[in-house]
């Protein structure tokens, strides 16, 4: 298996391996053991939902969840299942090289056994056991026979009774119980008496109706004369004055004249004139004010000279010199303390190099005395200085045993030591051949001193040749000692050094080479430092030199006094400058002000040139006169204006009504009535009002009366009733008798199903049982005809068989309920493929014994098909392994 993503598992992969038959899954609650069964599941049978939005197992943080698993089948053949769910699922088959869509179907090899049963019957939990102290064993019972151990079927005789008493809820012979299509026959009797009551309010219905229409008729009649009538009053009364106004107004357009000739005048020509001459002796006042206020920002630009222009444009070079210059004093104190370590440098190199170099220090080779890598100086001088005293104990080792062997002499000679080693052997030979002790204990004794005396002359032998071989070692010693100190002097190829150094070079050489390379490297860096030191004095004390010239400043002056002279110099024209840049702002606003000031002028002009011609083509020439006369005639139209306002304003609908007028006056009606006739007109409108009234009144009571009695029961809605009841009395005569026919079926189909499968179910779940209980409970038998219990057991210590119900033994009931399990999914998949099985925690309420039995049990079933078995408890694990298992840990458990 590689999961990718699932639930709580990500990255998830058991290896190249294939698994076992015996899988443990071991890891604590909530690790991913249930996730890692329907991820399996969803591998054989898709996903369920196939929903994104709705699966369970999409991980927190990932738009998919998705893995693949290779799968081995009965007849060998191999095959990978790859499931992704992103958006909407997906499958594929790999399988001899090719590849196939699976999409999100089951696989082929599955279909024998429905995803629901496999999901229910293939999951062994220890809730499915734990759950009988509370169900009854009749009900486990004819779930197991009944509907193969799927939790969501129902037993076919509880389905029997359902539909049976479903069918007699509808109907039967006698009267017993409620029955529905009685009662509904009933309620059809009841409803045929009431229709005729119906007929006779709909009769009622008809008449009030046409009464009803007949008032409206009539009212709408005397509303029509009644609007008449208020017309002629309304024409008297309220058209006559708004007649008038209209009059009125158009004499005083006819008073105003030509609009276009009056259009864009002040209201007073006049005064209007008179306000722009003050208005423009104000604007010349303002504009003489801002030529005097010029002055002073002008003397502010003045002030910034040829000098300053010439300062301020060399700002930058200036500025920069400034940052240089500011540092040349501590880089002349800088190069002064350089100067003086280079001389101290120098008087130690006096004085350390003689010591080492036969030319002086000026003339040594620096490249060889920088190469010389003083580590393995170092390192050659100290194997010189071994060799050295290595030599010098050879030497004195050889120069005492000389001086031993100088002292002692031989002790015998070699003739006199064998003489008397065969002497004593002799004596030796004799004593031990006839017995006796005397001849056995001198020739031991002689023996004795001839080995004695050998072991003398071959010590002094050895000793009188050591000293060739002392001599030899002090040779070595030397050759060694004199190659060392070449090394050292190869390592220093290059170098002047005195003939005295190289003779017998030791660690001071070492320190002599050390302290003269630092001296000459502290003066190279100093030196570099000075230059670099000099340069930069240099470059400052040229530009001072070049700027003190482009400025015309006092010839002869030092660096340090230019920087000061340009410093305040700078600070000066800056002031200045700034001064000159306010004064730039202020002449940009005030000369814009005066430019504005003076559009004001001019256009001012401009409308006092324009007012005086319109007004004098008015006036024949003369504006006065033209301004008098366009007053009047502006008063007049703005007068007419005001009454056309105030019509508008009190009559919205003036349209309307001068519309009203206009036919009026075109058809030639009259518009003087006299009072009699005035009041005469009004009292038959009160009349035509009372006269509405009263109809409207009795229109009201007629609708109040078609509304009640329409809200009674009706002819059609009874008829209606009637038809829904005829046809749900015939629908439920056809499902009481579709539910009788059904519960014929189940019964008969529920009894050839035990018939065809008990037999063989039975059997495989007695030899379960036998090996859970150690044979106690050899085999199981099927009596339908008991009340009791329809299963039963049957063992050795038996007399007879017992139901297998209340008061065995719980854990007895849980080990047949199990062993019912296990017959049941090999009675489900005989015949296809053998679907893996799991098994969750099953065995943790067992006696020791039954468990062990129990892990027997499910390692001979993995031995025909997969077994999963899933537990957060490492002893049982243990035990599974020892029986052959492979344990998965999950979250971590060793």
């Amino acid at each position: 298996m590689q999961i990718s993503a699932f639930g709580r598992l990500r990255d998830f992969d058991t290896g190249v391996e294939p698994l076992p038959g015996l899988v443990v899954v071991l890891g604590p609650n909530e690790a991913g053991k249930s996730t890692l069964f329907r991820f399996l599941t969803t591998a054989l049978f898709g996903f369920h939902p196939a929903s994104r939005e709705n699966h369970p197992d999409i991980p927190w943080g990932t738009d998919s969840a998705g893995g693949g698993v290779h799968i081995r089948l009965d007849d060998g053949e191999r095959l990978e299942v790859h499931r992704r769910l992103l958006s909407q699922p997906s499958g594929k088959i790999v399988q001899d090289g090719s590849t196939d869509d699976l999409r999100n179907r089951s696989l082929p090899w599955a279909d024998h056994v429905p995803f629901r049963v496999f999901e229910q019957v293939f999951a062994v939990t220890l809730g499915d056991l734990a759950g009988l102290d509370e169900e009854t064993w009749g009900g486990i019972q004819d779930r197991v026979l009944g509907a193969m151990g799927a939790t969501d079927l129902l037993p076919a005789r509880q389905v029997v009774a359902e539909l049976e008493g479903e069918a007699g809820s509808l109907w039967r012979s006698t009267r017993r119980g409620n029955q529905r299509i009685r009662e509904i026959r009933d309620q059809i009797r009841v409803l045929r008496s009431r229709r005729g009551a119906a007929l006779d309010r709909d009769r009622t219905l008809r008449e009030v109706v046409e009464q009803r229409d007949r008032d409206r008729h009539r009212l709408d009649e005397v509303r029509e004369e009644r609007h008449r009538e208020r017309a002629v009053v309304e024409r008297v009364q309220s058209l006559v004055p708004i007649q008038a106004q209209l009059k009125r107004i158009e004499a005083l357009r006819l008073d105003a004249g030509d609009a276009d000739l009056l259009g864009g005048l002040p209201a007073d020509p006049g005064a209007r004139l008179a306000e722009i001459a003050g208005e423009l002796a104000s604007l010349q006042a303002r504009l003489e004010e801002l030529d005097a206020d010029l002055a002073e920002p002008e003397g502010a630009v003045a002030a910034v000279g040829e000098a300053e222009a010439l300062i301020l444009e060399l700002a930058p070079e200036i500025e920069g010199f400034l940052a240089r210059a500011a540092g040349t004093i501590s880089d002349r104190a800088r190069l002064h303390e350089l100067e003086q370590g280079i001389a101290e440098a120098e008087r130690r190199l006096d004085a350390s190099a003689p010591q080492w170099f036969t030319t002086a220090w000026r003339e040594l080779p620096t490249q060889p005395l920088q190469q010389i890598p003083l580590v393995e100086l170092r390192e050659r001088v100290k194997r010189l200085a071994a060799a050295r005293e290595q030599s010098r104990i050879v030497e004195a080792a050889a120069n005492r045993e000389a001086a031993e062997s100088a002292r002692s002499g031989p002790p015998s000679s070699l003739v006199g030591s064998l003489s008397v080693l065969a002497s004593g052997a002799a004596l030796l030979g004799l004593g031990l051949s006839d017995g006796s002790p005397l001849p056995i204990a001198v020739g031991g004794a002689a023996t004795a001193i001839g080995v004695g005396f050998l072991v003398l002359w071959a010590r002094h032998r050895s000793r009188s040749d050591a000293p060739s071989a002392h001599a030899d070692a002090v040779r070595k010693a030397q050759s060694e000692e004199e190659e060392a100190r070449q090394t050292v002097v190869d390592l220093l190829e290059g170098l002047p050094l005195l003939p005295t150094v190289l003779s017998d070079p030791g660690d001071l050489l070492v320190v002599g080479m050390e302290r003269v390379r630092e001296l000459l490297d502290d003066r190279r860096d100093r030196e570099r430092a000075a230059a670099d030191t000099r340069s930069r004095t240099d470059v400052v004390d040229q530009e001072a030199e070049r700027l003190r010239s482009t400025l015309g400043m006092e010839p002869g002056l030092a660096a340090e006094a230019v920087r000061h002279m340009l410093e305040r110099e700078m600070q000066r024209c800056e002031r200045l400058k700034e001064a000159a840049d306010a004064g730039h702002r202020e002449m940009r606003r005030l000369n814009r002000e005066r430019g504005r000031i003076q559009g004001e002028i001019d256009g001012i002009e401009d409308e006092h040139k324009r007012l005086r011609e319109r007004l004098a083509g008015i006036g024949d020439g003369d504006p006065d006169h033209g301004a008098r006369l366009a007053q009047t005639r502006l008063q007049a139209a703005r007068r007419a204006h005001e009454l056309q306002d105030e019509l508008e304003r009190e009559h919205p609908d003036l349209e309307e009504i001068v519309a009203r007028i206009a036919k009026a006056e075109e058809s030639g009606e009259s518009w003087t009535v006299d009072d009699d006739d005035l009041a005469s007109r009004r009292a038959g409108i009160e009349a035509l009002e009372d006269e509405i009234t009263g109809l409207v009144g009795s229109t009201e009571a007629l609708e109040r009366d078609v509304a009640h009695l329409q809200q009674e029961e009706t002819v059609d809605a009874v008829d209606g009733e009637i038809a829904s009841l005829e046809q749900e009395e015939a629908r439920l005569a056809r499902d009481r008798d579709r539910a009788w026919v059904l519960a014929q079926l189940v019964k008969v189909a529920d009894r050839r199903f035990r018939e065809e499968h008990q037999p063989d179910l039975v059997r495989r779940a007695g030899a379960h049982l036998a090996r859970l209980t150690g044979g106690r409970y050899d085999r199981m038998m099927v009596d339908d005809s008991r009340d009791d219990g329809v299963f039963q057991v049957v063992g050795p210590h038996l007399p007879a068989p017992i139901p297998l119900a209340h008061p065995v033994s719980t854990g007895t009931l849980e080990q047949a309920y199990l062993s019912l399990r296990l017959a049941i999914v090999d009675h489900l998949d005989h015949g296809g493929e053998t679907l893996p099985i799991f098994i969750d925690e099953v065995l943790v309420n067992w006696d020791q014994a039954r468990q062990s039995q129990g892990v027997d049990i499910v390692a001979s079933v993995a031995r025909t098909r997969q077994v999963f078995f899933f537990t957060c408890h490492p002893a049982m694990a243990g035990a599974l392994e020892d029986a052959g298992a492979k344990i998965i840990s999950l979250d971590g458990t060793p």
